[in-house]
């Protein structure tokens, strides 16, 4: 490969990459499965180490963990809480083996464990007392969490020595509680948590301590980062701190050779479907402490250990039937039916196949032997059609070309990958519409969920969102298993919803693109649904943050006479069309930073990068993410990478934290 092409696709990798890590690490709501991640992550690697010139300090493989942006108070760590190296192999086990050796002279003991799929936590204590728990964040700087922390049962409040210290180890939450926590979610209307990892995250990272307190939190306690002189083993560490009353995994070993890590990870793979919290491979560590010193980290990971993540597991099974479904937005998935299979601890039948251009890809025919898996351990998923098992009278799948809801026929728009229904009046459409608007992050009205809904709209009760708020105690009454109390909660919760914000009735409408962000973009700018409704895409489009395909969605959308009524309809239930949230930040008085374009880089000293950029847009300069042309200043702290080179490049000014808060200090005196 060609130096501007590797280039070109490391620029595209970290790009996805990023984008998944927010997701994962920030918002607690991955986008696509580990292994795909895995995959792509690894591709990035291969391509840096090909073209090590390339390397830049804000790769995604140069740091550790997500961006902290949150609500929490910020914790710096005196040791950054660094990740691990991933491998997918026993071959490259062995090969970890042999270089550990090789750099150590001698054969290595390790430590194995079970590898906990949860969220890092670091406890800090004083004089025996817990005074802070935190998140590992991005490595160098964590979330403080420890009001959450003192509703977690298993983690000591009080240690039975006076100990200033801090251990570190892994979050977790039961497949038990997992799935209890899900079942409650879809009862509620809320969306699922993914995985037991992100219900964890979801739940410690929690503003309301409350909350965490409900949702059955345990903690397996592995580091310790200061310990006493006399402990000189990563084995011995851990069997001292479950004599502290930390609750530890008691499944690790001490294994002198690679072949005997080999049959740990066998008798794992066999027994991880009995464990009682969810594992996603096992860790190697070096057992001497001293070793482990010797051999250091590199800049994102410690050298002395690794991951072993565990392959998913795969079984053959039988394609009896292809389901089409609608969703909200018109879009038609197929559903590979099969004849049942136990996978990874459950019995899994169905499987989606996404589009039909990845059906056509895989060729799935119905008759099929496929080979199925879960990925990531979780969402069934079939790799690959076993064709030596193919019926001899085999015949390629037919792509339906009339929706299964309403019979209306399917298009297949310009650049997309899926087939759509476009019938405004789509019975399955207006389902998923009613779900949508009733969900957390729009209209959050508690008890409307997608059994409800179903309901509602086949006794003929709804056929809009806007009949929701047209609903009687009596219409309520002939639902299944609907009684006296659940009647008053929902009408309660329906009357509640009338004040929201607009933002919230905007991001409920479900309109194409239009997020919960662009949503309150937009009402914070224009302030009532009257005014919305007339906006061109040029004034939504000079809107910050707000592109071409919102705006065209947007203005698409309220142009249509069915949806002038509905919000004719809403008004008139008496719903709140006007914004209510914080108004955007006065115009900012003349300063050095005012109407200028900037960009932040690097390790900030006396900021987190959140809180600079607030400060920064207070004064009225616009912060992007990106140096162009259009940049007026890059601010940099330490380790600026490719951005601050990229502004060397383009002449663009320079300043250094400090003396981007002497500017700032200058309006002030």
């Amino acid at each position: 490969m060609e130096k501007k092409q590797a280039e070109k696709e490391i620029q595209e990798l970290r790009s996805q990459l990023d984008e998944w890590a927010e997701a994962y690490y920030s918002k607690d709501a991955p986008e696509v499965e580990d292994y795909l991640y895995d995959q792509k992550y690894a591709r990035l690697v291969e391509l840096e180490q090909a073209f090590p010139d390339l390397v830049t300090a804000d790769s995604i493989t140069q740091r550790v963990g997500g961006q902290i942006d949150t609500e929490f108070t910020k914790v710096s760590h005196e040791i950054p809480m660094l990740s691990m190296g991933d491998v997918f192999s026993k071959d490259e086990l062995r090969e970890f083996d042999e270089r550990m050796q090789k750099l150590v002279g001698h054969p290595v003991v390790y430590n194995v464990e079970l590898k906990i799929d949860g969220l890092s936590l670091s406890l800090e204590y004083e004089a025996g007392k817990l005074v802070r728990a935190s998140t590992r964040g991005n490595g160098t700087v964590g979330e403080d969490v420890t009001a959450n922390a003192k509703y977690i049962s298993d983690i000591p409040q009080q240690l039975p020595e006076p100990l200033t210290t801090e251990v570190r180890g892994e979050c977790y939450m039961g497949k038990e509680a997992f799935v209890k926590l899900n079942k409650e979610r879809d009862e509620s209307g809320l969306p699922a948590f993914a995985n037991p990892r992100n219900a964890a995250a979801g739940s410690l990272r929690q503003l309301d301590a409350k909350v965490t307190k409900k949702r059955q939190l345990s903690t397996f306690i592995y580091t310790w980062v200061n310990p006493p002189e006399e402990i000189t083993s990563q084995h011995q560490a851990i069997e001292a701190m479950a004599k502290l009353g930390f609750h530890t995994n008691e499944t690790g070993r001490r294994l002198k050779t690679v072949d005997e890590v080999f049959a740990f990870i066998d008798e794992y793979t066999e027994k991880r479907n009995s464990l009682t919290y969810g594992i996603d491979g096992i860790v190697l560590k070096v057992d001497d402490l001293s070793l482990q010193a010797q051999l250091g980290n590199t800049v994102k990971v410690p050298r002395w250990e690794i991951a072993y993540k565990f392959p998913p597991e795969e079984q053959e099974t039988v394609v009896r039937q292809i389901e089409w479904t609608v969703g909200r937005t018109g879009v038609v998935t197929p559903t590979a039916v099969m004849d049942p299979v136990q996978l990874a601890g459950t019995t899994v039948s169905r499987a989606v196949l996404h589009n039909p251009d990845l059906l056509r890809q895989k060729d799935v025919r119905v008759g099929d032997t496929v080979k199925l898996h879960k990925a990531g351990d979780i969402i069934p998923e079939i790799s690959e059609v076993v064709l030596a098992k193919r019926p001899k009278d085999s015949v390629s799948y037919v792509i339906p070309t009339a929706c299964p809801s309403c019979g209306q026929e399917l298009v297949h728009l310009e650049d997309e990958v899926a087939l759509r229904c476009i019938n405004p009046s789509c019975p399955a459409q207006i389902e998923e519409g009613i779900i949508h608007f009733a969900s957390r992050p729009a209209m959050n009205i508690n008890g409307l969920g997608p059994k409800i809904v179903k309901q509602l709209i086949a006794k003929g009760l709804v056929n809009n969102v806007a009949d929701l708020y047209h609903l009687t105690a009596d219409d309520l009454a002939q639902l299944d298993h609907f009684k006296d109390k659940a009647i008053t909660n929902l009408l309660t919760a329906l009357n509640n919803s009338k004040n929201n914000s607009v933002e919230l009735l905007l991001t409920g409408l479900g309109i194409d693109h239009v997020g919960a962000k662009a949503a309150r973009l937009i009402a914070q700018k224009y302030k009532n649904m009257a005014k919305i409704m007339t906006l061109t895409v040029q004034d939504l489009s000079a809107i910050d943050t707000i592109g071409m395909t919102i705006a065209e969605s947007m203005t698409a959308y309220f142009a249509q006479e069915e949806v002038q009524k509905l919000i004719a309809d809403l008004t008139a239930s008496g719903l709140n069309m006007n914004y209510l949230g914080a108004e955007e930040p006065e115009q900012a008085p003349d300063n050095f930073f005012k109407e200028k374009t900037v960009v932040l880089t690097g390790k900030l000293a006396h900021y987190s990068r959140s809180e600079f950029t607030k400060k920064l847009q207070a004064l009225g300069a616009k912060v992007t993410g990106s140096v162009s042309k259009k940049t007026d200043y890059v601010i940099y702290g330490e380790d600026a990478g490719s951005k601050y080179t990229k502004a060397e490049s383009l002449g663009i000014s320079l300043l250094t934290e400090e003396e981007a808060i002497a500017k700032i200090d200058q309006r002030n005196e």
